[in-house]
């Protein structure tokens, strides 16, 4: 036991070192994707994410006017295992779009991660949730794309 203690003890500490060691990223993030996810086999739950995502589409010119809504996927895609949409919102977007999924959300989960060039860790420790935490497989995302994906467009820049 005192062995098992001892090596958790170490695992995090080496953790904590590696974080405080590592440099600032300064980068400006410009964009955040919203994951909507709910079981695509349970009818109640089908049914509760796309009414969310009408009430997203209605806003699109208003108050989620720099989001845009991305496909609905009916089963697992890229590192999320069940049914999800994706809202895609620029920078400019991201006080009322968290407002809005914070406020509506109702029994689904919400998934928040900006999108930087480091998927992996925007994946992970970049991440917050809205409702219950859900498995991911990040094995099929990319550590270093070299260049941050956009939620075009971008105000100011497009």
């Amino acid at each position: 036991m005192n062995f098992f203690i001892s090596t958790v003890f170490a695992v995090v500490a080496f953790f904590i070192n590696t974080q405080l060691n590592a440099e600032v990223d300064t980068s400006v993030i410009t964009g955040y994707h919203f994951h909507t996810y709910f079981f695509q086999n349970n009818a109640d739950s089908t049914s509760e994410a796309l009414e969310l995502r009408e009430k997203i589409q209605e806003l699109s010119t208003t108050l989620l006017a720099g989001c845009r809504l991305n496909v609905v996927n009916y089963g697992p895609r890229g590192p999320h295992l069940i049914g999800s949409y994706e809202t895609c919102c620029n920078a400019s977007a991201i006080n009322p779009a968290q407002s809005f999924f914070m406020q509506n959300h109702g029994n689904l989960t919400i998934f928040l991660h900006p999108l930087t060039r480091y998927e992996v860790l925007d994946h992970t420790i970049r991440s917050m949730w809205l409702g219950k935490d859900m498995p991911l497989d990040i094995s099929v995302l990319n550590h270093d794309l070299v260049e941050a994906p956009l939620c075009l467009p971008i105000p100011g820049i497009n």
